[in-house]
């Protein structure tokens, strides 16, 4: 999760429960009590009094009995160790919070630090559930309207009825205004609709996207509205074979994504694969002349700063070249590990 540092208080208040409920759930087969769960986590917010540690820092410093190894029908709802659950359990009280080592977007490396030490403002149950949806609603319409509650409950992790609750506390209110092709309720801020409706898209737009943005990842449903249905298994990411939430780098023609890119570091150039082999060369003649602006762009400014997701082991698959192969064979796929 990454978020604004003054909006890390709604972050954390509306953040989802997994592990509490999990814990709850599977609290016959836990191989520690409560009590001993308790005094864990007091533990590790002791261990983090002092300055920020590792999983395996954390693991030295706390006592060996209450680091316990779970079995394999808690591997298997995703409950590894108790060191690991109790992080989990005081990340989702708001207590912890799990921050990049190297201070970097592009780093796999974290550390565990108190909430109250990194945020010492921000205090995540000291303001309503309500509030927070509202505050979160404001901005998600703000950047992704029109768009519907049941878009904003999905992007935000939190049921329908709250996000109906959020949503009605938004002002100025929110408005419907009918998108075509749909008889579902779309939702915009008052004072936009003016604008919106008389917003003309300049004919012939190309736009280069970035890796996972809003655009493909703001809403629930993108196909036939962004993505043409026949190349909806194509602009993102696979884990093992199968299709995932993770959306590349690309191409936008009209309002339509039309082709993926990214970076080649050793070439230093856009590398860039369009869907259809037929489109105009007028069109593709922008395409590539945009390619080559946003080439000079990334080669004068952003050095050797990663722009795409290449490290995210050896499952998940985000290069363009190698995604190809699996261009119109579906969203699952066989692939072995």
């Amino acid at each position: 999760m990454l978020v604004p540092r003054d909006q890390a208080a709604v972050a954390l208040r509306i953040r989802t429960r997994t592990f509490t409920e999990l814990s709850k759930q599977a609290r016959q087969q836990m191989p520690l009590s409560d009590a001993d769960m308790e005094k864990l986590k007091t533990a590790i917010l002791n261990a983090l009094h002092s300055t920020p540690k590792t999983s395996e820092q954390l693991q030295r410093a706390i006592s060996a009995n209450l680091v316990k190894d779970f079995g394999p029908e808690l591997k298997r709802i995703g409950l590894t160790n108790s060191l690991a659950l109790g992080i989990n359990l005081l990340k989702e009280e708001g207590k912890v919070l799990k921050q990049q080592c190297k201070k970097r977007l592009d780093s796999t490396e974290y550390a565990f630090v108190l909430t109250s030490s990194l945020l010492p403002d921000s205090d995540p149950f000291n303001f309503r559930l309500e509030e927070a949806c509202a505050q979160l609603a404001a901005q998600y319409f703000r950047a992704e309207a029109p768009a519907r509650v049941k878009d904003f409950a999905w992007w935000a992790g939190i049921n329908v009825t709250d996000a109906i609750k959020g949503a009605a506390e938004v002002k100025p209110k929110l408005v419907p205004v009918n998108v075509e092709g749909t008889k579902d309720e779309f939702l915009i801020s008052e004072s936009d609709v003016d604008a919106f409706l008389s917003f003309k898209v300049p004919e012939g737009s190309v736009n280069f996207i970035p890796y996972r943005d809003t655009y493909l990842k703001g809403q629930r449903e993108v196909v036939n509205r962004f993505v043409p249905a026949e190349h909806a298994d194509k602009p993102f990411s696979r884990w093992k074979g199968k299709l995932i939430n993770d959306p590349l780098a690309t191409i936008i023609f009209d309002g339509r994504v039309i082709g993926v890119w990214e970076w080649n570091d050793g070439e230093e150039e856009v590398d860039l694969l369009l869907f259809e082999s037929n489109i105009p060369k007028s069109v593709e003649k922008v395409i590539h002349k945009r390619a080559a602006e946003l080439a000079n762009f990334i080669r004068a400014n952003l050095g050797e700063v990663r722009l795409q997701g290449s490290h995210y082991g050896p499952h998940q698959m985000t290069g363009i070249h190698d995604l190809k192969a699996f261009w119109g064979k579906g969203a699952q796929v066989d692939v072995r590990a």
